[in-house]
Protein backbone atom coordinates (compact mmCIF):
# COMPACT_ATOMS: atom_id res chain seq x y z
CA UNK A 1 0.00 0.00 0.00
CA UNK A 2 1.21 3.50 -0.82
CA UNK A 3 2.60 5.57 2.05
CA UNK A 4 0.24 8.34 0.93
CA UNK A 5 -2.75 6.13 1.74
CA UNK A 6 -1.40 5.50 5.26
CA UNK A 7 -0.61 9.13 6.06
CA UNK A 8 -3.92 10.28 4.56
CA UNK A 9 -5.60 7.70 6.80
CA UNK A 10 -3.86 9.23 9.83
CA UNK A 11 -5.01 12.69 8.77
CA UNK A 12 -8.55 11.39 8.23
CA UNK A 13 -8.77 9.91 11.75
CA UNK A 14 -7.50 13.09 13.40
CA UNK A 15 -9.82 15.28 11.30
CA UNK A 16 -12.86 13.14 12.09
CA UNK A 17 -12.02 13.25 15.78
CA UNK A 18 -11.79 17.05 15.76
CA UNK A 19 -14.94 17.40 13.65
CA UNK A 20 -16.84 15.29 16.19
CA UNK A 21 -15.99 17.49 19.17
CA UNK A 22 -19.32 19.10 20.02
CA UNK A 23 -17.71 21.79 22.21
CA UNK A 24 -15.38 23.02 19.47
CA UNK A 25 -16.33 26.11 17.43
CA UNK A 26 -18.53 25.38 14.41
CA UNK A 27 -16.00 26.79 11.95
CA UNK A 28 -13.26 24.55 13.32
CA UNK A 29 -15.49 21.47 13.11
CA UNK A 30 -16.54 22.28 9.54
CA UNK A 31 -12.93 22.85 8.50
CA UNK A 32 -11.99 19.51 10.03
CA UNK A 33 -14.84 17.81 8.16
CA UNK A 34 -13.51 19.22 4.88
CA UNK A 35 -10.02 17.96 5.68
CA UNK A 36 -11.48 14.55 6.54
CA UNK A 37 -13.37 14.41 3.23
CA UNK A 38 -10.21 15.12 1.26
CA UNK A 39 -8.31 12.56 3.33
CA UNK A 40 -10.92 9.82 2.79
CA UNK A 41 -10.77 10.41 -0.95
CA UNK A 42 -6.99 10.34 -0.70
CA UNK A 43 -7.04 6.96 1.03
CA UNK A 44 -9.35 5.57 -1.65
CA UNK A 45 -7.17 7.04 -4.40
CA UNK A 46 -3.71 6.08 -3.16
CA UNK A 47 -4.71 2.65 -1.90
CA UNK A 48 -6.16 1.82 -5.31
CA UNK A 49 -9.43 0.67 -3.71
CA UNK A 50 -11.56 3.22 -5.56
CA UNK A 51 -9.40 5.91 -7.15
CA UNK A 52 -11.18 9.18 -7.79
CA UNK A 53 -8.33 11.60 -8.57
CA UNK A 54 -10.59 14.41 -9.81
CA UNK A 55 -12.75 14.32 -6.68
CA UNK A 56 -9.66 14.16 -4.46
CA UNK A 57 -8.15 17.16 -6.21
CA UNK A 58 -11.42 19.07 -5.82
CA UNK A 59 -11.65 18.24 -2.11
CA UNK A 60 -8.01 19.27 -1.65
CA UNK A 61 -8.79 22.57 -3.36
CA UNK A 62 -11.69 23.08 -0.90
CA UNK A 63 -9.27 22.40 1.91
CA UNK A 64 -6.93 25.14 0.73
CA UNK A 65 -9.62 27.67 -0.24
CA UNK A 66 -12.19 27.05 2.52
CA UNK A 67 -10.98 24.78 5.32
CA UNK A 68 -7.75 26.61 6.15
CA UNK A 69 -9.48 30.04 6.15
CA UNK A 70 -12.30 28.61 8.34
CA UNK A 71 -9.70 27.29 10.75
CA UNK A 72 -8.02 30.69 10.84
CA UNK A 73 -11.29 32.53 11.44
CA UNK A 74 -12.13 30.17 14.32
CA UNK A 75 -8.86 30.96 16.10
CA UNK A 76 -8.20 34.56 15.07
CA UNK A 77 -11.80 35.79 15.53
CA UNK A 78 -13.39 33.39 18.06
CA UNK A 79 -16.46 35.61 18.52
CA UNK A 80 -17.22 36.03 14.80
CA UNK A 81 -20.53 34.75 13.43
CA UNK A 82 -18.63 32.53 11.01
CA UNK A 83 -16.91 30.90 13.98
CA UNK A 84 -19.99 30.18 16.08
CA UNK A 85 -22.96 30.08 13.69
CA UNK A 86 -23.54 26.98 11.59
CA UNK A 87 -25.40 29.03 8.98
CA UNK A 88 -22.67 31.64 8.56
CA UNK A 89 -19.92 29.02 8.60
CA UNK A 90 -21.62 27.21 5.72
CA UNK A 91 -22.16 30.46 3.82
CA UNK A 92 -18.48 31.31 4.22
CA UNK A 93 -17.48 27.83 3.07
CA UNK A 94 -19.75 27.99 0.00
CA UNK A 95 -18.47 31.44 -1.00
CA UNK A 96 -14.87 30.30 -0.69
CA UNK A 97 -15.69 27.11 -2.62
CA UNK A 98 -17.16 29.14 -5.49
CA UNK A 99 -14.09 31.38 -5.51
CA UNK A 100 -11.94 28.26 -5.57
CA UNK A 101 -13.78 26.88 -8.59
CA UNK A 102 -13.40 30.20 -10.41
CA UNK A 103 -9.79 30.89 -9.45
CA UNK A 104 -8.28 27.41 -9.29
CA UNK A 105 -10.62 25.43 -11.53
CA UNK A 106 -11.36 27.90 -14.32
CA UNK A 107 -8.42 30.25 -13.86
CA UNK A 108 -5.83 27.53 -13.16
CA UNK A 109 -4.33 29.68 -10.41
CA UNK A 110 -3.41 26.98 -7.89
CA UNK A 111 -0.83 29.30 -6.35
CA UNK A 112 -3.71 31.43 -4.98
CA UNK A 113 -5.14 28.50 -3.04
CA UNK A 114 -1.71 27.48 -1.76
CA UNK A 115 -0.94 31.05 -0.72
CA UNK A 116 -4.27 31.38 1.09
CA UNK A 117 -3.58 28.17 3.02
CA UNK A 118 -0.12 29.39 4.07
CA UNK A 119 -1.40 32.84 5.10
CA UNK A 120 -4.20 31.24 7.12
CA UNK A 121 -1.77 29.06 9.05
CA UNK A 122 0.61 31.97 9.64
CA UNK A 123 -2.33 33.94 11.11
CA UNK A 124 -3.08 30.98 13.40
CA UNK A 125 0.52 30.72 14.61
CA UNK A 126 0.80 34.46 15.29
CA UNK A 127 -2.56 34.65 17.08
CA UNK A 128 -1.88 31.68 19.35
CA UNK A 129 1.65 32.88 20.12
CA UNK A 130 0.37 36.33 21.06
CA UNK A 131 -2.25 34.71 23.31
CA UNK A 132 0.49 32.75 25.05
CA UNK A 133 -0.84 29.43 23.76
CA UNK A 134 2.58 28.14 22.74
CA UNK A 135 1.48 24.54 22.31
CA UNK A 136 -1.14 25.72 19.83
CA UNK A 137 1.42 27.91 18.07
CA UNK A 138 3.68 24.87 17.77
CA UNK A 139 0.77 22.89 16.32
CA UNK A 140 0.23 25.62 13.75
CA UNK A 141 3.95 25.64 12.99
CA UNK A 142 3.80 21.90 12.24
CA UNK A 143 0.99 22.54 9.76
CA UNK A 144 2.99 25.34 8.19
CA UNK A 145 6.05 23.11 7.95
CA UNK A 146 3.96 20.46 6.17
CA UNK A 147 2.71 23.00 3.64
CA UNK A 148 6.17 24.42 2.99
CA UNK A 149 7.85 21.02 2.68
CA UNK A 150 5.15 19.88 0.27
CA UNK A 151 5.53 23.02 -1.84
CA UNK A 152 9.31 22.54 -1.87
CA UNK A 153 8.82 18.88 -2.85
CA UNK A 154 10.97 17.68 0.05
CA UNK A 155 10.94 13.91 0.57
CA UNK A 156 12.56 11.24 2.71
CA UNK A 157 14.01 8.94 0.02
CA UNK A 158 12.55 5.49 0.11
CA UNK A 159 10.24 6.32 3.02
CA UNK A 160 8.08 9.42 2.59
CA UNK A 161 7.09 11.52 -0.42
CA UNK A 162 6.21 15.25 -0.17
CA UNK A 163 2.50 14.50 0.20
CA UNK A 164 3.25 12.36 3.24
CA UNK A 165 4.98 15.24 4.97
CA UNK A 166 1.97 17.44 4.25
CA UNK A 167 -0.44 14.86 5.69
CA UNK A 168 1.67 14.27 8.80
CA UNK A 169 2.19 17.98 9.45
CA UNK A 170 -1.52 18.69 9.11
CA UNK A 171 -2.53 15.72 11.27
CA UNK A 172 -0.12 16.62 14.07
CA UNK A 173 -1.17 20.26 13.83
CA UNK A 174 -4.88 19.48 14.06
CA UNK A 175 -4.21 17.08 16.92
CA UNK A 176 -2.35 19.81 18.76
CA UNK A 177 -5.12 22.34 18.19
CA UNK A 178 -7.74 19.86 19.29
CA UNK A 179 -6.00 19.21 22.59
CA UNK A 180 -5.47 22.85 23.56
CA UNK A 181 -6.38 23.42 27.24
CA UNK A 182 -8.36 26.49 26.15
CA UNK A 183 -9.40 28.36 23.02
CA UNK A 184 -8.26 31.96 22.50
CA UNK A 185 -10.80 34.72 23.02
CA UNK A 186 -10.55 38.41 22.17
CA UNK A 187 -10.52 39.33 25.85
CA UNK A 188 -7.83 36.79 26.65
CA UNK A 189 -10.26 34.86 28.86
CA UNK A 190 -10.75 31.20 28.02
CA UNK A 191 -14.05 30.04 26.60
CA UNK A 192 -13.25 26.36 26.79
CA UNK A 193 -11.24 24.37 29.26
CA UNK A 194 -10.44 20.82 28.13
CA UNK A 195 -13.59 20.83 26.00
CA UNK A 196 -15.89 21.96 28.84
CA UNK A 197 -17.48 25.45 28.74
CA UNK A 198 -15.81 27.65 31.31
CA UNK A 199 -17.93 28.96 34.15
Amino acid sequence: MSSLALTDGFLCLVSLWLASRAQAPVALRLASALFATAAVLGVLRFSGVYPLPTWHQFASMLGAMAAFPLLAVALVWPDALVTRSTRFAWIFMCVMAVLGVLIVGAGQKRVVADGLAVLSVIAIVVTLARAGLWRGALAGALMLAGLVLFAAKVAVPGVLVPGDLLHIGMALGLLGLGTLPRWPEHSGVSTYDHGVPAA
